[in-house]
């Protein structure tokens, strides 16, 4: 088995038989309206993935894991002319994905269910694994064959269901997994500056203490170092490349944190550059792409690629007339009222939320959720509150439906603030989601919370008896684990339950409803990370 890097969470698998090209983001104009820049650039590659794509002998298939642009790549896949291979995608309930490649005119589109087996040619067999819950739909794929296995996870958070995938697939060769941030929390926030570097500190320790814990389940010979950080060329967002404490870490500061956190791991750490091709069974790389990007000629590469790609900013900025912002305005504002209309959960948002255009600024929208209205006001009167200010070319591109409300957050083009600063995931979902999205949202969130069964948390010497499934998005916390003695975080998205709290969550006051029980009777187990307690999760009869 040979996999060729083609960057971001991109990958060509080659088996004896078969061909997998996976997730190619190759188009030069980026993802998330521009806002998004492959790292390192890959836009060469594009000849090369098509040729593959068209001609190969091989039994061909390309992989779309999710809807997100930066693994979803329509502008490229448009380039595509010769479509005889089969495309693979997971069966989500949403059917945008089902829908764009039955269009397409491909040979065949398999829309898999979860743990759905595809056979290749020579032997093996692709298995996908998907996650779809609350806002978040992804998928993972192994690919086995030759002798060896891939596990790519990318973006997909299964983190709860590893040890169960190991268990029943067996040792995994080479694994990938999403080691930076892509969300638009804290970057977007307003917050003073040293509350924005520690809650940054925070969401990168805790993505990486993800990576470890999934390479101490997988135990893998090798991990692949994808699915990392984008880069930001627009004039406007070009500092985040290179602020201290970030959500987007490189590779580097991964890895420095896994030999400590890791140090009998006898998986090696493989940091990738675009065109780079690695031989599994010998674990080592067979060719090295020319380019290589280091710390040390980081901050020269983005600016010699910020100037190559100007043009694509340039073409992005127009003088707007007040008529227009006045258009846009109430097109925003129908488009808000027809959102709360399909959020029958509207009643559990306490808050209302703000919304301004930048260009009218004394023309705010207040989306009252307890009283089901949205109104025009003149400034903020509310002290609790949720805020979102948007320039009006920009919001323009969501309304136009050129893009979607959540490919629009991404492009961090926006800022927000909250009063108190908690998360409310009802309300992430109105902003996220589109308008036929939001009903289902809801049902998913009943349905979560109609998922009683408990099981039995080992803390220290006490016993508690917690509800089995994270009230998030779901996660099974059978495989959470405890730190410092109290708090049981979920395998997902390390949310943290508060066991001596009656399991609330001490940021938005969700809960597991926790009770102890009794003094545990097993003898607590070694520490085997920095954890106060070791994982003690057993289900109850």
């Amino acid at each position: 088995m040979q996999i060729t890097f083609i960057g971001h969470a991109g990958f060509i698998v080659e088996t004896a038989g078969a061909l997998v090209v996976m997730d190619p983001w190759l188009s030069p104009k980026g993802a998330f309206d521009s806002a998004w820049m492959q790292f390192p650039r890959n836009h060469h590659l594009a000849p090369r993935v098509r040729q593959l794509l068209e001609t190969s002998p091989k039994q061909r298939f390309l992989y779309v894991s999710h809807e997100h642009k930066d693994h979803f790549d329509p502008e490229f896949l448009e380039t595509i002319k010769r479509r005889d291979f089969t495309v693979i995608i997971p069966r989500f309930r949403r059917a945008e994905l089902r829908e764009v490649f039955q269009a397409y005119g491909c040979e065949r589109v398999i829309a898999c269910a979860d743990q759905q087996e595809i056979p290749l040619q020579g032997g093996g067999y692709l298995k996908l694994f998907m996650m779809e819950s609350g806002t978040n739909r992804d998928s993972a794929l192994l690919v086995r064959g030759d002798g060896q296995s891939f596990l790519n996870l990318n973006d997909c958070k299964l983190h709860d269901r590893l040890a169960g995938i190991v268990a029943e697939e067996g040792p995994i060769d080479v694994f990938t997994a999403q080691f930076s941030g892509a969300i638009w929390h804290p970057v977007c926030y307003e917050y003073p500056r040293e509350t924005y570097r520690a809650i940054s500190r925070q969401k990168r320790d805790s993505k990486f203490e993800a990576v470890a814990r999934a390479l101490d389940t997988v135990k893998p010979r090798g991990y692949l170092a994808a699915a990392g950080p984008a880069c930001f060329l627009d004039p406007e967002l070009f500092h985040l490349n290179f602020e201290k404490d970030s959500i987007f870490p490189r590779a580097s500061a991964l890895f420095d944190y896994l030999r400590q956190r890791l140090p009998a791991s006898k998986t090696r750490y493989l940091e990738p550059m675009p065109g780079d091709v690695f031989d599994v069974e010998h674990l080592e790389w067979i060719q090295s792409a020319p380019e290589r990007v280091t710390e040390e000629n980081l901050e020269a590469y983005l600016r010699a690629y910020a100037m190559d790609q100007a043009h694509v900013f340039t073409a992005r900025h127009h003088n707007i007339l007040r008529a227009e912002v006045a258009e846009i305005h109430e097109l925003l504002r129908v488009e808000l009222r027809r959102k709360l209309d399909q959020l029958d959960l509207h009643k559990r948002v306490g808050m209302p939320l703000y919304v301004m255009v930048r260009e009218a600024p004394t023309r705010l929208l207040r989306v009252d959720f307890q009283l089901r209205q949205v109104e025009v006001v003149p400034s903020i009167r509310d002290t609790t509150r949720y805020t979102m200010t948007v320039n009006a070319v920009d919001i323009a591109r969501v309304l136009e439906r050129k893009l979607n409300w959540e490919d629009f957050l991404l492009s961090l083009r926006h800022r927000m603030s909250r009063n108190p600063d908690v998360y409310e995931p009802i309300l992430h979902g109105f902003v996220g989601l589109e308008i036929d999205d939001l009903h289902e949202f809801c049902d998913g969130i009943r349905a979560t919370e109609s998922r009683r069964e408990r099981t039995t948390v080992v803390a220290g010497d006490m016993r508690y008896s917690v509800l089995r499934y994270c009230p998030h998005q779901g996660a099974d916390l059978a495989e959470a684990w405890v730190e410092d003695g109290r708090y049981l975080v979920c395998p997902r998205h390390r949310w943290q339950f508060d066991l001596r709290d009656s399991g609330r969550c001490p940021l938005n006051g969700a809960s597991i409803d926790a009770r102890c029980s009794h003094e545990a009777e097993l003898k607590r187990e070694p520490e085997r990370d920095r954890a106060a307690a070791s994982p003690g999760v057993r289900p109850e009869p």
